[in-house]
């Protein structure tokens, strides 16, 4: 009786020792641990991003004389788009004919960035401001207008 009473004791004492998990907790995040018990703080986020301009823009550009434009996001160069091809619809994060990449961030459900449009002369034609959520397909459209609005507050 006396080994069974021990053996108990000794199986309540292992259990509750047991070994907690570190991980990220977060289930958005590309490095979810589902056996992770708590949250170690290195949550990572990826949202893609698909950049694009429509054809009064492309007209625009073409009228000026710029044929390619470089993309920036927050400082550094992410692509080159044909700045005399406008799309006449909204493309998914996959397609050929504009800049398609990849945002990564850490530690928070949601993050921002600002990107910048120049033409091959290095003139900025736009700079803009998205907010951003993992797991997300962001379609941002390059507009005639908002170059125009642009020019307009400068």
């Amino acid at each position: 009786m006396k080994k069974i009473l021990l053996f108990s004791v000794l199986a309540i004492i292992f259990n509750a020792c047991e070994k907690s998990t570190s991980g990220c907790t977060e289930p958005a995040a590309v490095n979810y641990n589902i056996h992770a018990d708590y949250d170690d703080g290195n949550c990572t986020y990826i949202s893609d991003i698909v950049f694009y301009e429509d054809v009064a823009a492309a007209v625009y550009f073409d009228i000026l004389g710029v044929e390619w434009l470089d993309l920036s996001v927050d400082g550094e160069y992410i692509g080159t788009l044909d700045a005399t091809l406008g799309l006449t619809y909204i493309p998914d994060c996959n397609e050929i004919d504009a800049i398609t990449f990849s945002l990564e961030w850490v530690d928070s459900h949601s993050s921002s960035f600002t990107w910048t449009i120049r033409d091959e002369n290095g003139f900025k034609h736009y700079e803009g401001f998205e907010a951003v959520i993992p797991n997300d397909c962001l379609q941002i459209e390059l507009t005639f207008k908002k170059i125009q609005e642009y020019k307009e507050s400068k």
